[in-house]
Parts: structure tokens; C-alpha cells; sequence
């Protein structure tokens, strides 16, 4: 037998051994120079999106022992293969509640906020705190608090719900707790909207967007520590004036973009993605974007997850060279 057949089976053996033992050769491991970028970009068409959560309403009911406790649709991104999520950290899904149903209280350890898209008349119980449902608002429910839903006025309630749900998975950190019993709503402790700690109001928002220093870029803010709404989540208003189009930029950072107003399209990775008022779309970590409005202004409603890589100490960004815009190379047809 030669040195090398010799050699090549002696390593093999040694390889199936520390195996066995639990132990990898970190020599043969893949490793990597930049993020993977196998998650890609995806938008979802309210169009398509609300007529599902229409038919949904036809066979899916609220409560009893058949009903189901939420009627949610999440925004599952077919290049995630985790989960149905969006991002790595992020996922959305949209909720509808019907006049006089209830989507009982309950908490868990991951953190999740709201944008209220269409309705009027329903409101969030926060740890019996009650924020109304208009549309344009905003309402967190941070980690571990108690929240239901409940609808007392004529139409239909439809809200985008953004969560961490991937992140906390990741570190198998999520509990999980349904209030006193299950299919209860708490008791709301005090009139609608009486503090404004968790709940944004469209009007005073958008007032602020139009009116901010830092550029077409609105942070709403923590009310009582005035940092990141959440800790693992950036909630955030872009204004993109008719005509104009944004630098692309890019970060470790992964978006989830909400159309509030207008229409235009945003170029990622060199795909061009033309969007409408309620579409939603993900921008994975590391990826190339930038956004151009229509023929009006077109406004943004963005999540992130920002927050947690500054507190690892692992973000970073960059701005495109030359005069700051990609070239589209192709157009988005999926959603």
C-alpha cells in the first residue's frame, strides 16, 4: 500500500472517530467572507393578500371549540427555509377580526407591534390597557405583556402584526402563557387610548414626517427610554417624494417595508420590485436597496432589526459608489 492510500485511510479513520466523539475538524468546515445572501427579497401584493384573508373569513371563525384563537395569514418567504418568516429575525403575517368578535388575550416572550391597515371601531388591550385601531396607527405589544384584540364597531379590522419570532427561536428563548383561561380577553382597565405608551397615532405621525429634521425619515421612538421602540426591533416612517429616488445603501440589517401611501418601486439586488399602497416587502440582511416614489409622495412604514446587531456589536453599512444607484437588472413576478 503507497503512503497516500495509506495516509488517506488513516485520515478518514480519524475523521470517523472524532466524529463519534462529538468533535468536528475545523479545518474541513466551510467558511465565509461575507453574509450568504440565500435568503432573497420577496413582495406581497395586498390585492392578492386581502382577498385571502377575505375567503378566510367564510371558513375559518373565531373561538369555541372548532374556531380558531387568531385568524392570521403569515407572509412566509418561499426562499426561507426555517420557517414560514420573512428574515432571519423578522416575520410579518396580516390579521383580520370581524364586528363583534374577540382574539383572546395571551403573552409570549417574543415582541411584536402593529400597523393597523383598514377598519375602524376595534382596539389592543395591553396589559388591560386598551389603544384604539385606526388606520395608520401603530400599538407594540413588548415581550411578555398580555394582549388581545377585540371589535365593536361595522367593518372589517386588518392590521400587519411584525414579530421576532425567528430571532427568539433561534435561542430557543420563547415561552408562551394564555390569560387566566384560555379563549378569555382581559378586562380593560381604563378608557381607550388614556396613555399613549405603546400606541402611535397616524395623524401626529405622519405631521412629524412631514416635519422631521432628520431628513424623509421618521424613528419612532421608546416613550420611556426614547431608543428603539423594542429592544430587537426599529420601527421607522420614509417619506420618498414624487419623482425622487433614494440612495441605495445597504447593512447587515434585515426590513420589512409597508406601502402607507402611494405607489413606485424599490430596486434590491438589482431586481426591480414595483409596488402599491399596502403591499409589503422584505429586504434581507446585506442586500443592495433603494426606492423611488410615483408621480406623489409615497410613505414607508419599515421594521428592523438594527437594534440587536448594535448591541452585538456586529452592525455595519455601506453606501453605493458612483452616484448611488443600482441598475435593474430584472423584474419581480412573484407575490
Amino acid at each position: 500500500m503507497s503512503y497516500a492510500i495509506e495516509s488517506n485511510a488513516r485520515l478518514q479513520a480519524f475523521y470517523d472517530k472524532v466524529r463519534k466523539q462529538g468533535l468536528c475538524p475545523l479545518w474541513q468546515a466551510q467558511t465565509y467572507d461575507a453574509p450568504t445572501g440565500k435568503i432573497r427579497p420577496w413582495l406581497w401584493r395586498w390585492e392578492t393578500l386581502r382577498a385571502c384573508m377575505l375567503e378566510a373569513c367564510e371558513i375559518v371563525a373565531l373561538g369555541g371549540d372548532a374556531g380558531a384563537e387568531r385568524r392570521v395569514l403569515s407572509l412566509a418567504n418561499p426562499t426561507q427555509t426555517a420557517g414560514p418568516w420573512l428574515t432571519r429575525t423578522l416575520t410579518a403575517a396580516c390579521q383580520l377580526v370581524l364586528p363583534g368578535e374577540e382574539a383572546p388575550s395571551h403573552r409570549h416572550s417574543m415582541a411584536a407591534l402593529r400597523f393597523i391597515i383598514e377598519g375602524s371601531g376595534g382596539y389592543t388591550i395591553v396589559d388591560g390597557e386598551p389603544f384604539s385601531m385606526e388606520p395608520g396607527n401603530v400599538i407594540l405589544t413588548p415581550s411578555w405583556t398580555f394582549h388581545g384584540h377585540a371589535h365593536e364597531g361595522m367593518e372589517k379590522m386588518l392590521w400587519l402584526d411584525v414579530l421576532d419570532v425567528p430571532l427568539v427561536r433561534s435561542v430557543d428563548a420563547q415561552f408562551y402563557e394564555e390569560y387566566s383561561q384560555p379563549r378569555t380577553l382581559q378586562q380593560a382597565e381604563k378608557h381607550v387610548d388614556e396613555s399613549a405608551l405603546f400606541s402611535y397615532k397616524w395623524a401626529e405621525t405622519r405631521e412629524l414626517l412631514y416635519r422631521s429634521s432628520d431628513g424623509d425619515t421618521l424613528k419612532l421612538k421608546n416613550r420611556t427610554t426614547g431608543g428603539p421602540v423594542m429592544p430587537t426591533i426599529n420601527a421607522s416612517m420614509q417619506l420618498v417624494r414624487s419623482g425622487q429616488r433614494t440612495k441605495a445603501r445597504r447593512s447587515l440589517g434585515n426590513y420589512i417595508h409597508h406601502v402607507v401611501e402611494g405607489s413606485g418601486y424599490s430596486i434590491i439586488e438589482g431586481q426591480r420590485f414595483d409596488w402599491n399602497q399596502h403591499d409589503t416587502f422584505c429586504v434581507p440582511t446585506w442586500s443592495w436597496q433603494e426606492h423611488a416614489a410615483g408621480s406623489q409622495d409615497a410613505i414607508l412604514f419599515t421594521c428592523d432589526d438594527v437594534p440587536v446587531l448594535h448591541a452585538l456589536g456586529l452592525y455595519r453599512e455601506e453606501t453605493y459608489p458612483g452616484d448611488g444607484h443600482q441598475q435593474a437588472l430584472s423584474t419581480f413576478a412573484g407575490g
